[in-house]
Formats: C-alpha cells, structure tokens, sequence
C-alpha cells in the first residue's frame, strides 16, 4: 500500500479523511496539548525514531530527545527540525524500510500529533510577522523601475550578474549580495541610462552646410564669372552632393540670380538627381558684378547622400510657384533626369581642383547665375529623435542669458521633484532637492549643457541606495529619529512601505503616483482602500510579472532555457517552440489571477492559450489562431489539462533522450502538493547507471528494478505513481501512445485507493481531491516571493489562516494574493534597533 501522506501543510489527505486543523475549533488549553502530544505523539516518536537520533548516538546530526515535551518544541531552532521531521515522516521517507516501520495508521497519528503540538507552539501567541533583509533591487525589479521610472524599457540590468536564489526565488534579501563588480555595473547602468533619457539638442544630427565655386559642377554650357558664380545657359543647370544626417525636413537656400536686367525675374527649379522637382523660387537681377539673392525653400531629404540640382524652369510662368506645368513632386527635368553615373563621377573630380573666372563672358548666352547651394536641418524629424521622458523629464527649463542659464536650481528642483518621489518611493525633502539641484548647476557653471547637468543628476540618483536598496526601518531617514515605534519588536509598516511592498510583490516595480498619493494622504492602510488597489494592480498591465517573475520561478519556467532535447529522438521539435511554451503556462496563470478563478484550474483547465506554432505543435486545428498572438483555445476533445498538460512543464521535467517519471513526480510533490522529498541516499545510482535496466524492458519495469534498493523504495512510490501518470506524454510535450516498441501505461493509484489513468484523470483527480493542498502551497509561494525571505514555522499560521479564509470560494487565486497583502507578515515587519543604520546608508548614499 502507498504511504499516507497528510494534507497538514500540504500532501496527500486521503478521501476519508476529515482533514481538520486546530485553527478550525476551539484551541486546546496548553494542558491539553501536552497530554496528546505525549500519548499520541512522543510514544511513537520515542519508539520509531530514538535509536537513531538520540543525544548519545546523532544519525544526519539530529537529536529528537528534547522534543519529549511541547517546551522543547519550543527551543529556539527545533521549530524548522520539527518541521523537517514532520515532512520525512510524512512523505514515508523516515523510519527506512529495514528498520521497525510504523503502520499506516501509526505514521497518521504521529504526523497529526506533531503537526497539533507544533501548530500550538507557534500560534497559540500572537505570530510575529518575521525579520526581512534591507535588500537591493534584483535585476527585474531594476528593470521595471526604469520602465516605469522614465517611460522607456531599455533593460540595462541585463547586462548585470544573474542574481541568486534563495527559498525558490532570486528576490530574497539573504542571498542578494553586492558585489564590486555590480556596483560598477551600477554606475556604468546609471549613466547609460541618463545618457538614452535625455538628449541634448545640441547631440542631434545636423547639417549645416554649403556648396560654391568648384564645388557646383556645370551639366551643360556654363563658365565661371566674378566671385565664382556658375553662370549657365537656359537649358543647362547646376548641381552639387550633400550627405544628409538624418530622414526630415530641411532648408535649401540658393544664392542666384540674372545676368541682364531686361530679362526680368528668373525662375528657378529644386530638382533631385532623378530630375523630381522638390522647389521652386524667383530670383531678380540685382546689378552687375554678379550680384545675388538669397531664395530657400523646404523640401523633405531622407538619410544618406544626396545630388541637389538647380535649374532654370524652362516656359515657366512669371510665378513659377503656380505653374501648372512645373509642380512641385510631380514635374521632372529631362535634362537631369537623364545625368548618369559617369557623368556624377566625373563631375565630382573637379571638387577642390580651383576654378579661373572669366570676366569677359558673354551674358546674352549665359543668363542664369548660380552662386551658392547651402542645406540647413532637419528642421522636423521623421523619426522621434527625443525619447518619450525627455519632456517628461524638462518640465521646466532655464532661460538662456551671454552664453548661460539663468535659474539653473530652480529648474533643476522642478524637474527632479517627481523623479526622486517615484524613485525613492516616498516623500522627498528640500535638502533632497538642493542636493541635486546642486550638481545641475555645478555642471552648467562648467560650461556644461542644463540637459548634460540634469543626465548627472539623473545618474547620481539611480545609484543611491534609497534607489537601489528596499530599507523598510521606523528611523527617519534625514534625522536618525525614530519615527514609529516598536510594538514588542514589531513595527507596522508606513503607507509609503506599504506601497512599496504592494508594487513590487503585484509588478516587481516601484509603486505609481497613485499608490503614493494615498500613502501621502495616510489612506493606504484603509482594508477597503488597500482592498480596491490590489485589483486595480491586478488588471493593470505590470501585474504580467507576476507571471514571469513569480509563476515562472515557482513552476520552474525559466529552467527551459538550459533545456536541449536530443534533435535525433524528437524530429519536429524547435528551440524556438520553448519561450512560446513558457508564454502559454504564464498567459494560463495571469487569466486565472485576472478572472479570480480557484487556483485547481491550474490543474484542470479545459482550456489554454496558444500561437499558431504551438498550436499546430499540439495539433490543434484551428486556421483562424495568429501567427504573433496567443489565444484562449479549447482543450476539451484532447489529452491535456491544466499545467500537466503544457508542453513546458513536461519538457523541463524530461531528460534530452527520455521522460522522467521520477523528475515529474518530485515536481509535482513539490510545486503542486507543497511536499518535496528528502534528497536521495549517498551513493544510489542513476536509473541509466542500473546494470540490469535496458532497452529490453519498459521504463515502469526499469524503475521497479531501481525501486528494489530499500532505501529509494518509500520515495519512489509515491514519485513514480505521478509521474508515470504523465507518460503519455513525450520528453517534449507531444502526446503518444507508444514508447519505442512498448505501449505507454499511464495508470497509478494515489492513497485511499484513488486510481487514475493518463495526464487528464491524473490532473482533475489532483484538483478535485488536492485543492487545499494545492492552495496551501500557491500561499506559500506567495508569501515567500511578497516577503523577500523565506518562511518559519510562524508564517504556517498565516498561510493556514489564508486557506481556511478562502476555502468557502474555492480558494481563489486573487482572493489567494489579497489574503497574503493583508496578512499581519505583509504589512509589519520585527525591527532590532542598530546604531549604525543611519551612518552605514548615508556613507553608502554619498559615495
């Protein structure tokens, strides 16, 4: 028979069983407890687990003999050994097999018993809402605090060290370490990011260029006359090259003119090197010696190199601008139109070569004059050249004065006030604003731009730990004062903590003007206020990292990255395929926390969300899926539900060549039922390191040989029952029916003679019968990843408090994360006074 396994915390509950909790009546007086304890508890603890773990003789450096009473529970440091105890017991994997072992019933009684006496223990007192680590921001929560801080997601901490994990997530303030190397990550990141925020005007791509004497070339009849204007006759024409910066508007200024006061005004044509014509304008005669005047007009010039031609406008009317003959982006110059290649090249070797004016031309043939092509701009861009936070950013800017600014602070204090606000996640002060407002000025005292001056200040605020570190601590940060005081060494957060919290559990992000603008008015902690934001939060579009940050570390999503199946067993299979996969398993979770629905879905969801690749993976049939968007599509005539279903989960919980049953089966204990097994015993070989399994017998005859060593036996039926339920399922996802040459068997039975067969039964039959387990676990995983730590045996109270809150409705997911937001651990925090915080964070802020 399979080992029974409690729902107590998480695991198997048997159908029968009624799976109550001391939290759900009336709690025993302390008498009481110690009398079950010692009769239902210590006489089996004494019996089953003293000759190996007893004061004299310390299998795995454990001793049990002080937990003869519920005071030596309570010793500092037993709690996590009884709950270490609690889970061995509990999975089956402890007392082994080849010793005297405890019946089924036995193994019940001892786990309720010491589940009772430990619940007791912690929770009878008021729990105290845990320690949290002042922590820097992880690199996603970088990330999205720049996204949301300037408008724009330049992701500069990709270039950071990956962060480490600790309790299943890379956001714990105990494993967040700084190094040398990060910190000037920082500071390179910091000024990357100023630098791409703003941009000077005076950086962007101009031209500002002319062209005259032998750097016009004549097409045609043409002499060189006083101050080496280009004189040409009437059917020829004047063209030089430009390289333009940038695609936009630009002005073309043409210095020309008439040789013969008679001829009246000239009429003159803008003309590209295809012979378009892009302008036209009317010159005057205006004397002799070659006199000019100055026409321009604007015409629109992509990057790149350009020849700009001008011509005069053969049979134009006195208003060329109003001819119909010679319209602007339609008419062409044949003349120019026909100019070759060769004739481009050899006109451009006169450039620089000096020209010899001949005063003596004749001006009855050479009437059109050409002194000067000059091109100015962009004067608009097609592109944005500013980024969106520039005006933003440059609320106000100083008046220009002899080369200066004038008001240099006042405009630095401006605009840095709400930059400092967002970023520092609370009030700012007037000494805050001086201080930069400061370095705004020293850099235009320099000579520097005001927009350079504000990148510094920029810089030097993203560098600042009020930035980089979440420090929640009741000592104000300007005086050293104690603010709030410690209720027994627990302090309840300020509404600004709060709201930072809120942000970066629900975003990963630093919290928006909204949830400051409540903290300034003191209303955050108002249950309805609070209440109302979590579901604002939750429809907004940031709560996607809860999905990619929180569901993806918790299912083990990012994992797929490292996966490499082998390409010769699974013919069909792209790399390509596995950020789809991950996108599908996140786009399930965020429907269910955005329609509140119970968090079994998870597990028997009819239901999934596709592109048209994974769809035509799955062999769906549906023309009308997109090709660049996941939908919801309906799983209901095929093998898959819920997570057990998604090709991510049974990809990653795979090996390159094979399934794993085993791999699949601890996942499932551990991220579904909240029950990881212990580590396997030194020195037992891998399935493929087995001499007698091969490919002469099927992978369940295989793990029945491995299952013979005693000590994998206990572990590997509880494993090896999940994950074979999954077998029909390849290494990468796609359903099957045969194992090379063996038909698949994906039938198990779960304690209290629960059988199934295939992934479907195997996921609704968990979600039917496993939903409390399952909540329990989705909890803690919540609050690990909310608080930034890990849990004690305290916090199994409030998750506890939490699922029976929620049970009435199904256990809900958002109902799961409101239950978590206002929990006592969530919104007050213990505090030890130390002496050195204020000195430690201000020498850390001013270097």
């Amino acid at each position: 028979m399979l080992v029974w396994m409690i729902a107590a915390g998480g695991g198997f509950a048997t159908a029968d069983e009624s799976d109550t909790h001391p939290q759900d009546s009336q709690r025993s007086s302390e008498s009481d407890v110690e009398a079950r304890w010692q009769k239902d508890g210590w006489e089996l603890m004494e019996r089953f687990c003293l000759d190996c773990h007893n004061d004299a003789f310390q299998e795995a450096e454990l001793d049990l003999s002080g937990f003869d009473t519920i005071e030596g529970l309570m010793l500092e440091g037993n709690g996590m050994t009884a709950e270490r105890v609690l889970n061995m017991v509990r999975f089956g994997a402890m007392p082994p097999e080849d010793y005297d072992v405890p019946t089924d019933g036995e193994r019940k009684q001892l786990v309720q018993a010491l589940d009772a006496a430990m619940y007791s223990v912690v929770c009878d007192l008021v729990p105290k809402p845990g320690k949290v680590t002042a922590r820097r921001l992880n690199r996603a929560e970088y990330n999205h605090s720049v996204r949301d801080l300037f408008g724009m997601d330049l992701r500069p901490a990709d270039a950071f060290p990956s962060d480490e994990v600790g309790g299943g997530f890379d956001n714990n303030g105990d494993v967040l370490s700084l190094s040398p190397m990060l910190m000037e990550k920082y500071l390179d990141a910091a000024i990357s990011v100023a630098d791409a925020v703003l941009v000077d005007p005076a950086d962007l791509p101009r031209i500002d260029s002319e062209a005259a004497g032998d750097l016009l070339v004549v097409q045609g009849d043409g002499v060189t006359g006083s101050f080496y204007g280009r004189f040409i006759t009437p059917e020829s024409f004047v063209w030089t090259e430009f390289k333009v910066p940038a695609d936009g508007k630009y002005r073309v200024q043409v210095a020309c003119g008439m040789t013969r006061e008679d001829d009246g005004p000239g009429r003159f044509g803008l003309f590209d090197s295809d012979g378009l014509l892009l302008g036209t304008f009317v010159a005057e005669y205006f004397g002799g010696g070659g006199s000019s005047q100055r026409e321009s007009v604007t015409v629109h010039l992509t990057e790149g190199t350009h020849i700009l031609c001008v011509a005069p406008l053969p049979g134009a009317d006195d208003d060329a601008k109003g001819d119909a003959n010679w319209k602007v982006g339609e008419a062409k110059l044949d003349a120019i139109e026909k100019l070759s290649k060769q004739a481009i090249r050899d006109g451009k070797k006169q450039f620089g070569k000096g020209l010899a004016p001949d005063r003596r031309f004749d001006r009855d043939r050479y009437t059109y004059m050409v002194r000067k092509i000059e091109v100015e701009g962009p004067s608009e861009f097609d592109n944005p050249v500013y980024p969106p936070s520039q005006w933003k950013i440059l609320r106000k800017q100083p008046p220009r004065r002899r080369g200066g600014y004038r008001d240099v602070a006042e405009a630095a204090r401006e605009n840095m006030a709400p930059l400092l606000r967002r970023a520092f996640r609370g009030p700012v002060t007037d000494d805050d604003l001086d201080a930069y407002a400061a370095l705004v000025k020293q850099a235009t005292d320099r000579d520097e731009s005001f927009v350079d001056g504000m990148r510094i200040a920029i810089a030097a605020m993203l560098v600042s730990p009020r930035f980089l570190f979440r420090i929640e601590s009741p000592v104000d940060w300007e005086t050293g004062n104690v603010v709030a005081q410690a209720d027994e060494g627990v302090v309840t957060l300020s509404d600004h903590q709060l709201a930072t919290r809120l942000a970066y559990f629900l975003w990963s992000s630093l919290p928006d003007d909204r949830l400051l603008d409540l903290a300034d008015q003191g209303k955050l902690r108002d249950e309805t206020v609070l209440k109302n934001e979590v579901k604002r939060m939750i429809r907004d579009p940031r709560s996607r990292s809860l999905a990619s940050e929180f569901a993806a570390q918790w299912l083990g999503l990012r994992n797929l990255e490292g996966v490499q199946p082998d390409a010769s067993r699974y013919a069909g299979f792209d790399e390509s395929l596995l950020p789809r996969m991950a996108t599908e398993t996140e786009s399930l979770f965020m429907h269910l926390i955005h329609q509140n629905r119970p968090i079994s879905e998870l597990l028997t969801a009819d239901y999934t969300f596709v592109d048209a690749a994974l769809a035509k993976y799955y062999g769906l049939k549906d023309s009308k899926i997109p090709e660049d968007d996941f939908v919801k599509v309906t799983l209901a005539d095929t093998p898959r539900r819920g997570v057990l279903g998604h090709a991510s989960v049974l990809t990653l919980t795979s090996n390159p060549t094979r399934t794993s049953p085993v791999i699949r089966g601890k996942w499932i204990l551990e991220n579904i039922l909240g029950t990881p097994p212990p580590e396997p015993p030194a020195g037992v070989p891998e399935l493929e390191e087995t001499a007698t399994a091969g490919a002469e017998a099927s992978l369940r005859e295989q793990m029945e040989i491995h299952r013979a060593d005693p000590a994998c036996a206990s572990c590997h039926r509880v494993m090896d029952q999940l994950g074979f339920g999954l077998e029909n399922f390849d290494a990468v996802g796609r359903f099957r029916k045969m194992d090379g040459k063996f038909p698949v068997d994906s039938s198990g039975e779960l304690p209290g003679g629960r059988t199934f067969n295939g992934g479907k039964e195997l996921s609704e039959l968990l979600g039917r019968s496993e939903q409390k387990s399952f909540a329990a676990t989705a909890v803690r995983k919540l609050m690990t990843f909310a608080l930034g730590r890990e849990l004690t045996p305290q916090d199994r109270c409030v998750v506890d408090e939490i699922v029976a809150q929620t049970a009435a409705d199904d256990y809900r997911l958002a109902d799961l994360v409101w239950g978590v937001v206002n929990s006592r651990p969530f919104q007050a925090y213990e505090w030890t006074p130390n002496v050195t915080f204020r000195d430690a964070v201000g020498d850390a802020e001013r270097k």
